[in-house]
């Protein structure tokens, strides 16, 4: 009986200790119920909860995948031929989000400005 593959997801990213997925994988290969191991998914991302979810760490680079250009492309490109008159809209939110961005510069610097002098962290 093959695992479900949704419960190995959740298990990988909820639970924060590998050996605890992997006894779990051992017992439901060892003819456990499907709703044996439903239950232990849920008991551990239960627990879980309060820490968060894993965050991995990627282990190479090599598999980027360069369609963040060609998305935006096709975007465009929909816009203008499904919708032209929404590109107004498009502008406004533009120029909002570099109104909420200069807005935040200048409060970071105007806070920064009243600060103490002095380290911020002690080094050891």
């Amino acid at each position: 009986m093959r695992e479900p593959s949704v419960a190995v997801a959740l298990l990988q990213l909820f639970c924060r200790d590998e050996a605890l997925v992997g006894d779990i994988l051992e017992e439901f290969e060892a003819r456990r119920s499907r709703a044996w191991l439903w239950r232990q998914v849920g008991v551990a991302v239960i627990f879980s909860l309060p820490y968060g979810m894993v965050r991995r760490t990627r282990r190479s680079q090599k598999m980027r995948m360069p369609v963040g250009g060609l998305g935006l492309v096709a975007i465009v490109a929909l816009i203008t031929i499904v919708a032209p008159g929404a590109w107004w809209l498009v502008g406004v939110g533009v120029i909002g989000g570099l109104g909420v961005a200069g807005l935040l510069v200048m409060a970071t610097r105007r806070r920064l400005q009243h600060e103490p002098p002095g380290p911020r962290h002690v080094l050891r």
